[in-house]
This record gives C-alpha cells, sequence and structure tokens, in this order.
C-alpha cells in the first residue's frame, strides 16, 4: 500500500511539473539585461507594433539606483524588425542628467492609427512623494514620426494636464489606447493630499487631436488606485483595470461617455492582482470575425511572481482561464500582437522586495506567444 501511494505521489508530482513546463512558451530573448550598456537597472517595460510592423520596446535606465523619480533615469528604446527575435541598440528618447538634475520615467506610449505617429508620455522632475505645488512632478511627451528612429524633445504638458488641487501625478506606464473614433486616452494617477503614501485618484487624461493637447476627465475611476490601463469595448464603453494597492484581487471603471465621467470601482475576483501594473488589449481574428481581450498581471494575491495571460470572451465581464508566461518573481508586463499575429509580451523577470531573498533587480525578457497556444486547454 505505501509504494502505491509513493507511486501515486510521484506520478502526481511529475505529471504537475510537465504541465508547468508545457505552460512557458520557449521563444524568450532578453532586451534589457541588468549591468549592460552603462546601466545596472532597468524597469518600466512598454511595448508596441508600430505601422511598418516593428517592436518598439520602451524602459526606464536607471542607472546604479532602482529608485524611482527623483532618482535620475533616461527613457530609452530599443527596435526590432524581425518578431523580436533580435533588438536594436538603445535609442534615446529622454536623456536624464545629472548635472542639471533633469529626469524622466514611467512612459506609456501610442501609435495614432491615422498617421502612424509614436507618441510617448512620461513624468519628470520630481518624484510622485516628493512633488508638491511649487515643485511639481511634470508631465512630458515626445513623438516619432519615422517608425521610432529618432524622437522629438520632451515637452512639457504638465500645465494642461494639473488639477490645481493636485500635488503631484504620474501616467501609468505601458501602452495608451486610442479610441475608434482616433481619441487617445491614458490612465493619470494623481496625489489630491500632501500626505506622503496617501490617496492616489485615477483620471483619464485624452487627446483629440493626434497629442498637440490634452484633457482630464471630470471623474475618476477609483479615489484609492495606483496605475491603470484603458481598453474600448465593442459597445463603446470604456473599461478601466486599476492596481488595487490593497492587494487581492483588480479593479475595474466603466465609462460610458468616452472617459469623461468613471463609474465606481468594483472587485473582479477572477484576476488575481498583488498591487502591480499589467497591460490590457484586444485581440482580434480576422478570420472568424470576432475578438477577446487579454490581460497581463503576476498570478498571485500577493507576490509579484508568475506573470501570466488573462483571456475574456465576454467584453472584460469575466476572465475565466490564463496562461503562464514567466516562472518565479516578475512584476510589469506590456503587451502588443505581431505582424505574425502572435503576442509579444515585455516583462520584468526579478524583484524589487527587502523582503525577499537575493538581489534586487530586473532581466527584461521579451515572450512570443502564438495565440493558439494561448487559448489551448482553457485553465
Amino acid at each position: 500500500m505505501m509504494k502505491r501511494i509513493l507511486f501515486l505521489s510521484l506520478f502526481v508530482f511529475l505529471a504537475v511539473n510537465n504541465l508547468m513546463a508545457q505552460e512557458i512558451p520557449a521563444e524568450r530573448t532578453l532586451v534589457f539585461g541588468m549591468n549592460t550598456d552603462g546601466s545596472k537597472h532597468y524597469r518600466i517595460p512598454s511595448l508596441i507594433t508600430t505601422q511598418n510592423g516593428t517592436l518598439l520596446a520602451v524602459i526606464d535606465k536607471r542607472g546604479n539606483d532602482i529608485g524611482d523619480l527623483p532618482n535620475i533615469i533616461s527613457v530609452v528604446a530599443k527596435r526590432s524588425t524581425d518578431n523580436g527575435k533580435t533588438w536594436s541598440e538603445p535609442i534615446v528618447i529622454a536623456q536624464g542628467d545629472k548635472a542639471t538634475n533633469k529626469t524622466y520615467g514611467d512612459a506609456t506610449i501610442v501609435m495614432d492609427k491615422s498617421t502612424g505617429k509614436l507618441i510617448t508620455v512620461f513624468a519628470g522632475d520630481n518624484g510622485l512623494w516628493h512633488s508638491n505645488k511649487n515643485n511639481k512632478m511634470g508631465i512630458y511627451t515626445s513623438e516619432s514620426t519615422d517608425d521610432g528612429l529618432t524622437w522629438s524633445e520632451p515637452r512639457s504638458i504638465t500645465s494642461q494636464v494639473y488639477k490645481e488641487d493636485w500635488y503631484g501625478a504620474f501616467p501609468a506606464s505601458g501602452r495608451a489606447a486610442q479610441l475608434k473614433d482616433g481619441r487617445i486616452l491614458f490612465v493619470l494617477a494623481a496625489r489630491p493630499t500632501s500626505d506622503w503614501g496617501g490617496a492616489l485618484h485615477n483620471y483619464a487624461c485624452y487627446s483629440d487631436d493626434s497629442g498637440k493637447t490634452w484633457s482630464i476627465s471630470s471623474t475618476p475611476g477609483d479615489t484609492y488606485g495606483d496605475e491603470a490601463k484603458i481598453i474600448e469595448l465593442e459597445n463603446g464603453n470604456l473599461l478601466m483595470s486599476i492596481r488595487n494597492r490593497n492587494k487581492g484581487y483588480r479593479k475595474f471603471s466603466v465609462s460610458t461617455d468616452r472617459g469623461e465621467s468613471w463609474s465606481a470601482p468594483y472587485v473582479n475576483e477572477d484576476i488575481l492582482d498583488p498591487a502591480c501594473n499589467g497591460d490590457i488589449m484586444r485581440y482580434t481574428f480576422k478570420k472568424k470575425n470576432k475578438s477577446i481581450l487579454l490581460h497581463s498581471l503576476p498570478y498571485s494575491s500577493s507576490i509579484r511572481e508568475n506573470i501570466g495571460i488573462y483571456t475574456s470572451e465576454d467584453e472584460g465581464k469575466s476572465w475565466k482561464f490564463r496562461k503562464k508566461i514567466c516562472n518565479g518573481y516578475s512584476a510589469y508586463s506590456s503587451l502588443t500582437v505581431l505582424p505574425d499575429g502572435s503576442i509579444g509580451a515585455l516583462v520584468e523577470e526579478g524583484k524589487w522586495d527587502n523582503d525577499i531573498p537575493g538581489e534586487d533587480g530586473f532581466n527584461i525578457y521579451f515572450v512570443r506567444i502564438p495565440i493558439k497556444w494561448l487559448l489551448t486547454d482553457k485553465n
């Protein structure tokens, strides 16, 4: 009897481990490694596919200090023209400078579908909790009209997007959204009080003129939120996915007026959230005339580890199955659709947590995920 129990236990162990091994796609490429290109630390991935089919990976180059702003940070990018197999040398979007105390970070990116122009929005000047009404955390934008090869000088839009009573604000890094009518949106996490570590309000920031001017929603999607993303639903409503600072499960809010006002936030227990930034996007099956939503996040309610991709077939009402794309400690992620129809993910593998043993730091990997694999054996 004992031998039979041991045999069954071994069988289950091997079966589970085999399943876990099969879960991870084989195609992984290191894009930004620790201690490369003159920087020990890289963080905050953003990924997009350009009009020409180029992949653009945008990142914070943080030097020897892993910390957020006001650490001296540069926003840089790499390009891939072969579906993520190889990547270019780094391209500077916004250069940090210790001598002048210039610093930028937390970039979000979008492509204007009508022109192919790439638009990045990022923070600068000060840290969120150091920011105040006299020394604000600035909001900047930079553009590229040559497929990400060169970028315009950072332009401040701080005065356009700040409400009078804010103490600080920063854009949620990753992908911004563009609606069918051309409106571009991203989410600002705004600090409404002087309290260190206090509440953050999630406002939609939008442009109707390809990024020239920007406006802020009249109401927030959450009054105790953090980094958040927006996706347009098939019925024209907008869904805001919000990082849950209390950890546990993901929060959401809905707008029925193109992002001008937002519903009270609600929790969806289909998606775990260890208080982390992730990405949300639509995938359209051209031949089948249908689409699904994809959402990347660590698969844990408390620790940033095991990034997976959730799938929704009912416009975000439920997220009933997921596939893991990273083993072990992993945090922020960004998603895009590749020219060949597969999914590309740019992910942080590593950790920044004194309570977890080991060296702090991240390697930024590109993972290519066949859509058929993503939807096989829904779990």
